[in-house]
């Protein structure tokens, strides 16, 4: 008799037709039994279907947080199939074991496959971030920025490798990150530009401010769409009224990604803004703008939630210093100025939500 984790991955690959998220929800959280029955059932098969279902996989992780397929893709990661490495590393986004350094800074420095070698440069930016959050050690980074800088400085290297090593080490903040993404900038190669309007955005560095919002009006869709992007990343409040007219854009996609960057920016005009589309006959415009109304609010939670718990954690003094409950209207005080600041930043400028 089949178990219920070999009944769903024996549906998935027998069946015929589209697959769908339905179908894998069964693979996720395998046991140690079941991993070797997935790697056992697979590690041979060259099939399109296998690569229909690792895609499949990455996707539902993405769209569902609570599934989870790590330890089904690292068997993987060694597949003769580019397209399975590329899917297995794509899959372990969320992984941040440090064991996968290494085989992220060979695959980028010598897998013959060119997305491979990009999808590689994606997985050190991720882990260059850990680094900047304190999560993991400094001296994991310089092996990391001097593989991705090795990288960059190859001018054999494809163009797609490369902008990903960009995106990549932008989260440093060092002179030398600053001038790469200027050098990106100033590629003639519009993929590379795009990549470094997005590293501008992860870099977050007020420098780069005049850039984002001039290319807010770019005639490519998807540099508009990096801007906007790059805008919500930087919470720039000088480009609410630029993103809040691309919500009309001809892309459905730079629409999206305005609506996004409104819920990243917040205050009271983007606020607006989200409200109107929320209650959108559009579908996909009300169900976005809903997310970003959430986006923004869940932002503006945790200061008040500290405020409350406060009282409760006696147990560090120091910590404390002198509570009082009248300090909560100093904190609400403070949230009215900075209404009035925004206030005073629009005041004579008129915002059309029509």
């Amino acid at each position: 008799m089949l178990s219920d984790f070999s009944e769903c991955l024996e549906n998935a690959l027998s069946q015929q037709g589209i697959l769908h998220s339905g179908m894998v929800a069964g693979l996720s959280g395998p046991t140690r039994e079941e991993i070797d029955a997935f790697v056992a059932r697979l590690g041979q098969d060259r099939t399109a279907r296998k690569r229909e279902l690792f895609d499949l996989m990455v996707r539902s992780a993405e769209e569902n947080f609570e599934l989870d397929f790590a330890d089904l893709f690292r068997p993987f990661l060694g597949d003769p199939d580019p397209a399975i490495r590329r899917l297995a590393i794509e899959g372990l986004w969320e992984d941040e074991g440090v064991d996968l350094v290494g085989p992220m800074l060979r695959f980028l420095a010598s897998d013959p496959d060119t997305m491979v070698r990009a999808a590689a440069a994606m997985s050190l930016g991720r882990y260059l971030w850990l680094i900047v959050c304190d999560v993991l050690p400094a001296r994991l980074g310089q092996r990391i920025e001097a593989a991705l800088r090795t990288c960059l400085n190859d001018v054999q290297e494809h163009v797609e490798v490369r902008r990903r090593a960009v995106e990549a080490v932008a989260h440093g903040t060092e002179d030398w990150v600053r001038a790469l993404i200027e050098r990106a900038y100033d590629d003639d190669d519009a993929l590379m530009r795009e990549s470094a309007v997005f590293a501008m955005g992860r870099n977050a560095d007020s420098v780069w401010t005049e850039t984002v919002l001039a290319e807010l009006t770019s005639e490519s869709p998807s540099m508009r769409y990096e801007a906007a992007r790059a805008a919500g990343e930087m919470q720039l409040r000088k480009a609410v009224e630029r993103l809040a007219a691309m919500i009309g854009d001809p892309d459905a996609e730079v629409q999206e990604m305005a609506i996004w960057a409104l819920g990243q920016i917040g205050g009271r005009r983007a606020r607006a803004v989200l409200q109107r589309y929320a209650a959108s006959d559009d579908e996909a415009l009300s169900v976005a703008a809903s997310e970003a109304l959430d986006e923004m609010g869940f932002a503006e939670r945790p200061l008040d939630l500290m405020i409350h718990e406060i009282p409760e954690a006696h147990s560090d003094e120091d910590a404390l210093g002198d509570y009082d409950e009248d300090d909560d209207d100093d904190i609400g005080f403070a949230e009215d100025e900075r209404d009035e600041e925004e206030d005073a930043y629009w005041r004579g400028e008129t915002l059309d939500l029509d």
